[in-house]
């Protein structure tokens, strides 16, 4: 019996020294919010960001790099720290917002008293991380949201070196929609309306 008892104290004891490995959280991140912009130019466009589709395989916390063209390695206890398609949106808001001093930029989703005038419809068919670099591929469409019209469209296609780990994906990812909002050309679009 004193050794049931002794065995049950020890596999307690074991079980309490062990522990879930730490969680470690990624965002992406905009250079724009680097700088502390206080430009007071008055605002001309209202222009939305979103939505943004991103493909199935990437709507998941954990981050992630393929190891082949076919076996995408999701890597334990590295996640994002918020929604993949959530910061991409955020992040363009940034670097549009910086790019275009004369912009008020929204986020997708948007409310009835705060629409855009016209809104950047982005869908990433690929954001691929391999053992040394990054693919992004998307498609972009310049919508008028009044009239639902396309006003122009855009393919943008960008490589950045990387490595396969959690924070080199999320830089390489910032870099590219750095890149990316920098890529971005507007049709021409109305003052205001």
């Amino acid at each position: 019996m004193g050794n049931k008892i002794l065995l049950i104290i020890i596999a307690l004891i074991i079980c309490g020294c062990q522990h879930s490995p730490r969680k470690e959280y990624f965002a992406l991140s905009a250079t724009a919010a680097d700088f502390n912009i206080t430009d007071q130019t008055p605002v001309n466009q209202i222009v939305g960001i979103g939505p943004v589709t991103i493909p199935e395989y990437l709507q998941h916390d954990k981050i992630g790099y393929w190891k082949t063209p076919q076996q995408l390695i999701l890597l334990d206890n590295h996640y994002w720290a918020e929604p993949l398609e959530r910061g991409i949106t955020r992040v363009l808001a940034l670097e549009l917002q910086a790019a275009h001093s004369d912009w008020r930029v929204l986020q997708f989703p948007w409310t009835n008293n705060r629409r855009p005038i016209y809104s950047l419809k982005i869908d990433i068919q690929r954001l691929d991380a391999f053992a040394d670099h990054l693919v992004f591929e998307a498609n972009i469409d310049w919508i008028n949201v009044q009239t639902r019209a396309v006003l122009g469209s855009q393919r943008i296609k960008l490589h950045q070196d990387s490595r396969a780990n959690s924070a080199a994906i999320a830089r390489g990812i910032s870099e590219i929609l750095q890149q990316t909002a920098r890529t971005i050309t507007p049709p021409p679009l109305r003052n205001g309306s």
